[in-house]
């Protein structure tokens, strides 16, 4: 082992995120489940609600033989609601084709609903110790600032690289404050300016987006006991305050495009989870 590797796992093993519960108990479910949670969402919002998930979800047979309108239930809380549905449909695929095992090929795991070339490198590394490096923007950060040279250093990815690499940019290798002096790998990095960031446009507020809109349909229709309905009329009254006065008419096109999704089940003018 190089002295750059040795270095970096050596820091790891005092500094690392060890307590996140996927870390704690692994298994290639576990992964899948955190990797489709923290898509977007902070690490700290994610941990409370994994573990309630998985005492309600234990297995990833217990996840496919739910309603995925429980799975939405037990998804409140952590936004983008569309990852909760093609997590189920993730899980569904691994029992109806490969038994119920989490594949480890590449190729199978990105035939999986809703899963892309980052989750399925982080499944392998993470779950199976893979010589594959699941690359988000806090590694892809550590590896632009090292250069080509220290990435070869580093030699295979797996299990305890990918993990320090990854909690090396979320903690000391941050975009604007990067503590340089307590890097671990201080010795072979370049130290590559990043890229610019583009300034975000100014744009609408968040309370008057589509994006909220369909949250507060689905956040209303989780209060309902499953398998009730709620009339377009009703569900209209109780999020109108919430939908910067939408008419009837725009809550039916929020409600067809959630429709469309899988997020809702639409029958004779009321709607539900599904």
């Amino acid at each position: 082992m190089n002295a750059l590797r040795r270095s970096l796992l050596a820091w790891h093993a005092r500094a690392g995120r060890s307590d996140l519960p996927w870390r704690r108990k692994r298994s290639a479910y576990r992964t899948l489940v955190s990797e489709f949670m923290a898509q977007q969402t902070q690490i700290e919002r994610v941990v409370p609600k994994f573990e309630t998930f998985m005492r309600r979800f234990p297995t990833i047979r217990a996840l496919a033989a739910a309603r995925s309108g429980d799975v939405l239930r037990e998804w409140k809380g952590l936004g983008y609601n569309a990852r909760a549905i093609r997590l189920h449909a993730a899980a569904v695929a691994v029992v109806e084709r490969h038994g119920g095992r989490v594949p480890r090929d590449a190729a199978a795991l990105r035939a999986l609903p809703g899963v892309g070339a980052y989750t399925a490198a982080a499944v392998r590394a993470f779950a199976y110790n893979l010589d594959d490096l699941p690359i988000d923007v806090n590694i892809g950060r550590v590896l632009h600032r090292l250069g080509e040279n220290a990435r070869r250093a580093l030699g295979a990815s797996g299990y305890e690289v990918a993990s320090a690499l990854m909690d090396l940019g979320a903690g000391l290798c941050s975009r604007r404050e990067p503590h340089c002096e307590e890097c671990p790998l201080r010795s072979g990095c370049e130290r590559r300016p990043l890229p610019r960031l583009v300034p975000k446009r100014k744009g609408v507020r968040f309370e008057s987006t589509t994006r909220h809109a369909r949250g507060r349909i689905v956040d209303r229709l989780r209060d309902l006991p499953p398998g009730r309905r709620i009339s377009l009329l009703d569900l209209h009254r109780d999020v109108r305050s919430a939908l910067a006065e939408r008419g009837v008419d725009e809550l039916r096109d929020l409600v067809a495009g959630l429709e469309r999704d899988g997020l809702v089940v639409v029958q004779d003018d009321a709607v539900s989870l599904p």
